[in-house]
């Protein structure tokens, strides 16, 4: 049996237009939801519209069975042109099956980004060097544990004899030759 709710799917920490870090859950690879250049166009005009439109920033939004939660921040780095400082948003970003926990998810995002900023200065995270961020991902997984979909070993184990049976007779169901009939009672 597969463990369907909480329910999340992917987890990201975006920044002018790069996943520094990301990590994605679904139980298969063709359940993903977007691809990666939709995923990023779609991030960013959301959060663009909810700044410019709103000045304010969009918090969630549903489309069909997912829901893509957004939390943002901002760094605070040196300007160039005179001794002040500019501050540049980051955007942490989560997609989610409908029937996830969103103030837990919220919470954990929350988080997740609060320690993203405090780990890394501002120079790294402007240097976009996506091998300084590779170890954070581990701190998704304890950031977003009751959250993260799990299938039970049972179920892996059935879908694996399912796919080796659909292998050795080329389908599922009867297959040329077969005699095979059932016997028994309930």
């Amino acid at each position: 049996m597969i463990n369907m709710a909480p329910g999340l799917l992917e987890a990201a920490i975006f920044f002018q237009g790069i996943n520094l870090v990301e990590d994605t859950y679904y139980l298969h690879k063709y359940d993903k939801v977007f691809d990666e250049a939709q995923k990023k166009t779609l991030i960013e005009a959301i959060a663009n519209f909810g700044s410019s439109a709103f000045s304010d920033q969009i918090q969630n939004f549903a489309m069909g069975e997912h829901v893509v939660f957004l939390t943002s921040d901002k760094i605070e780095v040196p300007s160039t042109e005179n001794e002040t400082h500019e501050f540049i948003p980051i955007i942490m970003y989560c997609i989610a099956e409908k029937d996830t926990n969103k103030k837990l998810l919220t919470e954990s995002m929350k988080t997740g980004l609060y320690q993203f900023i405090n780990r890394y200065p501002a120079f790294d995270i402007l240097s976009k060097n996506l091998e300084k961020f590779k170890d954070f991902k581990t701190r998704f997984e304890k950031i977003f544990k009751g959250l993260i979909k799990k299938e039970d070993k049972a179920n892996l184990n059935h879908n694996k004899r399912l796919d080796q049976a659909q292998k050795h007779r080329g389908g599922y169901g009867n297959s040329y030759g077969s005699s095979s009939s059932f016997h028994g009672s309930f």
